[in-house]
């Protein structure tokens, strides 16, 4: 096989000229012809016997040939590219010049590549590390958090204070026009807590069971809905219920509620050992972000296709669309919601995007020059830890590609190992009280 490469760096592009002979294309014109054969039955032979000149002269020459070069094209394009070490990303354009079983094959395939990444000095390289502290504040936070969560409400005569609870009907409208979703029967508001528009919950101190308001509340200008942004409401508010929080007291038998706790000193301690681990996890994340952002910075790359921009913006879309999930809502809810197209909605995350391509780029490069690898035992393990998570290996093969499994966890597991060798290259400066 034969192979003229062409690098059109301004496009990030290669353009491979592949020449098979009639030898090298034999066997897929071969093994075409067996696969035909098994399709049709084809009389004196038995299934996937058939010689090639009978099936071609049953199916056609086209038809032969076809499905032969359907089985070469994708083999001999990945040979071409290992064997001339090219980083060839997503599938390429493929033209056919010529093809036959005397001829052999020829065709052009153009393929986007990886940009080259000139690294900088990271040796120099500066990263502040900040000083975790859990102070007993954060612990008293928590358990205020948790008391609050497991408090009870009693009815009381009284006009409403900030922190309790005002169960209301309530109607909003706009010129006169109800809002869709304005209306409620037996909603519950806790005064202060701020789940509710901020005017709404303000004017609401001080009424009382049994109690009709009415009154103008103010959108935020960065309202979620752009359609009620910074707009004026009218509000129809009666009071049903005015109830107070009692909340439980913090002591030992509120900790042996929540779990297997001797004491409040021993809930103490775990919120606190939780807190060290959390703390720790986000200034792992903010340092390392900072030091790949800085890797990044100190990179020079050549240009990058729009294929890598493209596939980060569908992964950053999928996540997105999982987000809206836990908030019972779908892609199309949201576009509806934000008065915007899903045009709009990739071309925002296009910045996003491009920087998590640059930090993925850097790392592999960083990766390529200090050997790292991962090991195929290691790969493995964190492939069938990952599988388990599906109820069964059906499951699993339903919802998973075994080669995009194996790329992307290849893919984390060497920027991770990357990650780990770069930070004790870089120059770590601790600081307090950050």
């Amino acid at each position: 096989m034969d192979v003229e490469i062409k690098q059109d760096k301004e496009k990030s592009e290669v353009e491979l000229k592949i020449s098979a002979s009639a030898d090298d294309f034999a066997r897929y014109v071969k093994d075409a012809a067996k696969k035909l054969s098994k399709e049709k039955s084809i009389k004196g032979f038995r299934p996937g016997k058939a010689p090639i000149e009978v099936v071609e002269e049953v199916f056609g020459q086209g038809r032969l040939l076809n499905e032969a070069m359907d089985r070469a094209i994708p083999r001999f394009f990945v040979e071409a590219v290992l064997d001339n070490g090219i980083d060839a990303i997503a599938r390429p354009k493929i033209a056919v010049g010529e093809i036959g079983r005397d001829k052999g094959l020829k065709f052009t395939a153009t393929a986007a590549v990886l940009p080259d990444v000139t690294l900088g000095d990271f040796s120099r390289i500066e990263v502040e590390k900040h000083f975790i502290e859990v102070t007993d504040q954060d612990v008293d936070k928590e358990l205020e958090r948790l008391a609050k969560m497991r408090s009870t409400y009693l009815d009381v005569a009284r006009p409403a204070i900030k922190g309790d609870m005002v169960i209301i009907d309530f109607k909003i409208s706009i010129g006169g026009v109800a809002l869709e979703g304005g209306q409620g029967k037996d909603q519950m508001v806790h005064l202060g807590e701020g789940h509710f528009v901020p005017d709404f919950e303000d004017k609401l101190i001080g009424i009382a069971a049994g109690e009709v308001r009415e009154f103008k509340i103010n959108f935020p200008t960065d309202y979620k809905k752009n359609n009620l942004a910074g707009k004026q409401a009218d509000a129809w508010v009666q009071a049903k219920v005015v109830q107070k929080r009692v909340l439980p007291e913090i002591n030992d038998a509120f900790a042996k509620q929540l779990g297997k706790f001797t004491d409040i000193g021993d809930l103490k301690k775990q919120l606190k050992d939780n807190f060290q681990h959390e703390k720790t996890h986000r200034e792992e994340e903010r340092r390392r972000g900072e030091m790949t952002e800085k890797l990044v910075e100190g990179a020079a790359f050549s240009v990058i296709h729009d294929v890598l921009i493209d596939k980060e913006i569908d992964r950053l879309l999928e996540e997105f669309e999982e987000m809206l999930v836990w908030q019972q809502k779908t892609i199309k809810d949201y576009l509806q919601e934000k008065g915007r197209t899903i045009e709009q909605v990739r071309d925002e995350m296009k910045p996003n995007a491009l920087k998590s391509v640059k930090v993925g780029l850097a790392l592999r490069a960083f990766a390529k020059q200090e050997e790292i690898t991962v090991d195929e035992k290691e790969l493995e393990e964190k492939a069938q830890d990952y599988l388990k998570r599906f109820g069964s290996s059906k499951e699993a093969a339903k919802k998973i590609d075994p080669e995009e499994l194996r790329e992307h966890l290849t893919y984390m597991m060497r920027n991770q190992k990357a990650m780990e060798l770069l930070e004790t290259k870089v120059i770590i400066k601790e600081v307090k009280g950050a």
